[in-house]
């Protein structure tokens, strides 16, 4: 059974509409305006093209660059403690002086200390502890670590820890809607 007699007002009405537009042409310049528009679709993309490009380019001169900058220095060589005494007998140097720099001209580099951190003068406590370990010698520590704890020393034990579950308890929703 076909539905086209069903509603026949419809397909008048349709009928109709499409008979008073049939003469219709589209407004002028139309193929124009979709030329225009397709042509600058082409150009954002690109330019995103260019975009993309240009930060990936980017960002590889950076990871280049930040590689051979590390590559190229030479790594650094564990320094004495800072608290040592250093190795000159008694005298110390300076502070380094900012050099005078004179109108229109680059500033001359600074001169580096031969060690980094600089080694500073003990202090009295430091004295005292170089002077106790000299005079007491390893054997003399060991044994003045046992005669003050009367235990020997053992091997240390952690016993484990015991967490309890967490419960959540479930929302009443007579509490909720005595609030309201």
């Amino acid at each position: 059974m076909h539905d086209d007699k069903r509603y026949p007002f419809v397909d008048e009405l349709l009928e109709a509409s499409l008979k008073q537009y049939r003469g219709e042409e589209p407004r002028t310049g139309l193929e124009m305006r979709i030329l225009a528009e397709v042509r600058s679709r082409q150009r954002a993309a690109r330019r995103r093209w260019l975009v993309w490009t240009v930060a990936v380019c980017a960002g590889m001169l950076a990871t280049i660059v930040s590689t051979l900058h590390f590559v190229r220095t030479p790594p650094r060589q564990p320094t004495p403690s800072a608290s040592l005494p250093p190795k000159e007998s008694g005298a110390h140097r300076a502070p380094l002086q900012p050099p005078q720099q004179r109108p229109g001209r680059a500033a001359a580099p600074r001169s580096r200390p031969e060690q980094f951190p600089t080694p500073l003068p003990l202090t009295e406590q430091e004295k005292l502890l170089l002077a106790y370990v000299s005079k007491a010698g390893k054997a003399g520590l060991v044994e003045g670590a046992n005669t003050t704890d009367e235990s020997p020393i053992t091997e240390l034990t952690i016993s484990a820890i015991k967490i309890a579950p967490v419960e959540i308890e479930p929302l009443d929703d007579s509490q909720s809607e005595q609030e309201k």
